[in-house]
């Protein structure tokens, strides 16, 4: 009963500070009918951690808005582009659950501002860091699923990613069309530094010769590809590289 009590009185602070949670699920397009399932979205590890009780985060929400997240995207992509491979899928998919797009997402949203954080997460200005606020948009995502179900959560994904899904669409043939330029947009969302080609060997006769080449990022290498040319090997290990798991 103890326990009972002490978790109660710490909801009931949180009450008092998220006044703008009505305002927030205006905005996401669902009302929470378990508003502690919301709380539980929006609430860093380091508040539980600092007041030493159980209070429940959102670190198991996040792991699953993250499988609504990907399968909900997966599947718009699969319908809306007939067209592409899967290699320039999984590309595209990359570039709309990356941590960068969904902190803009928590952004418009006006997440930050709703978040339940530890005195230094706040101190330290953790309702603009990047990973809190990705985290927290996925762990939305799993409340709604959690909540309301699939179609549900579903619905909200494809509505808060439709501008982003439509400016995909409007780059028409081009997507795809440039994989070593895809795998270096891929890339720049993760980190700063572009990726890097190297030749590895030339053979065969002067008339067919064959080159082969890596492609490497930050130290690590990505993929291979061969070509009749360096610049169609580089091609190749691009497109190796966004076919293959580092994407996933």
């Amino acid at each position: 009963m103890f326990r009972t009590v002490k978790i109660a009185r710490i909801l009931f602070k949180l009450d008092e500070m998220n006044p703008g949670l009505d305002e927030f699920q205006r905005r996401l397009g669902h009302v929470f009918a378990d508003g502690e399932l919301l709380r539980q979205a929006l609430t860093h590890a380091s508040f539980g951690h600092e007041k030493r009780q159980r209070v429940p985060d959102n670190q198991r929400l996040e792991f699953l808005g993250d499988a609504v997240l990907q399968l909900a995207v997966t599947e718009e992509l699969y319908r809306r582009f007939p067209h592409l491979p899967e290699g320039r899928l999984t590309v595209l998919r990359a570039r709309l659950v990356n941590r960068n797009h969904l902190q803009g997402l928590a952004q418009e949203l006006g997440l930050g501002g709703e978040l339940i954080l530890g005195r230094g997460e706040e101190n330290s200005q953790g309702r603009e860091r990047p990973s809190i606020l990705a985290d927290a948009m996925e762990a939305v995502f799993g409340a709604i699923f959690a909540e309301a179900g699939w179609e549900a959560a579903r619905a909200i994904v494809l509505r808060l990613m439709e501008s982003s899904l439509a400016a995909i669409a409007a780059e028409g043939a081009v997507v795809g069309a440039n994989p070593k330029g895809s795998l270096q947009e891929k890339l720049q969302a993760e980190g700063d530094q572009p990726p890097v080609y190297r030749c590895l060997s030339e053979s065969g006769p002067a008339h067919a010769r064959v080159y082969e080449v890596v492609v490497e990022w930050q130290g690590r290498e990505l993929a291979r590809g061969q070509g009749a040319s360096k610049k169609e090997a580089e091609t190749r290990a691009a497109e190796a590289a966004l076919a293959g798991t580092l994407f996933g």
